[in-house]
């Protein structure tokens, strides 16, 4: 018996040793390519092909930011300021291309940034929206977002949610889920969500500086059957 659970305990160490192995050569290759995605932006920015750019500059977001998460592990250490300039080439990127509401939740992930602050005062003032349907967003980390679909029928709003966690390995090795859907009146602009133990309220406000958004706040999480860690609660921005 001790020979098997001895046999076991090799197995298992080898298992996580090579798991370890790949995530480190999935780790060094992802940090390798951020050089090339922020050159490839600039090439495609400068060449006013905004779409390509952005693809290029998410890619550059997402990466320096979690290399520099997980630099033990042979991530490259890329500087507070390289993340935040790639945050800010998609958010220059997006206004290039109309969504001036995407690229406000863009250069509003670092808000004290120079350079966030300044592109944020160059946007074009939010307007209010005729109805509440759209896409709101919050950001989960590495340049991934959580997200609140809704969708306008004949009598009611319909309310998707979509959450993410994104734990220090989740851009390998995916992140943790969660999701609900409620409806709301037409005429109404709170409502909530209920399951088991679990209440999710959700309110509908408009900022002049900010624009639409949908602030979230929830009671006993752990009984929404949310995957672990997930929340929604926060504020979500409007940006379609």
């Amino acid at each position: 018996m001790y020979k098997s659970l001895f046999f076991i305990g090799l197995l298992s160490l080898n298992t996580l040793c090579f798991a370890d192995s790949d995530f480190g050569k999935e780790l060094r290759s992802g940090c390798d390519k951020v050089k090339t995605y922020a050159n490839n932006g600039k090439k495609f920015y400068d060449q006013k092909q905004y779409l390509k750019a952005l693809e290029q500059f998410k890619q550059q977001a997402a990466w320096s930011s979690f290399c520099a998460m997980n630099v033990e592990d042979g991530g490259t250490a890329f500087s507070e300021r390289d993340i935040t300039t790639a945050f800010n080439n998609v958010g220059l990127s997006y206004a290039k291309l109309g969504k001036p509401q995407w690229a406000r939740a863009w250069f509003s992930v670092f808000p004290n940034a120079k350079a966030s602050q300044f592109n944020l005062k160059q946007l074009p003032a939010p307007e209010k929206p005729k109805n509440l349907a759209g896409k709101y967003v919050r950001y989960a980390g590495f340049g991934q977002w959580n997200a609140i679909e809704v969708k306008r029928t004949s009598n009611a709003y319909q309310i998707e949610f979509n959450g993410l966690y994104m734990g220090l390995r989740s851009l390998i090795y995916g992140p943790n889920m969660g999701e609900f859907s409620t409806r709301m009146p037409l005429n109404k602009t709170h409502t909530q969500y209920r399951y088991d133990d679990c209440r999710i309220d959700l309110k509908f406000q408009f900022s002049a500086e900010n624009g639409q958004q949908i602030v979230v706040n929830s009671s006993n999480p752990m009984s929404c059957g949310f995957g672990h860690n997930v929340s929604a609660d926060g504020r979500y921005l409007k940006v379609e």
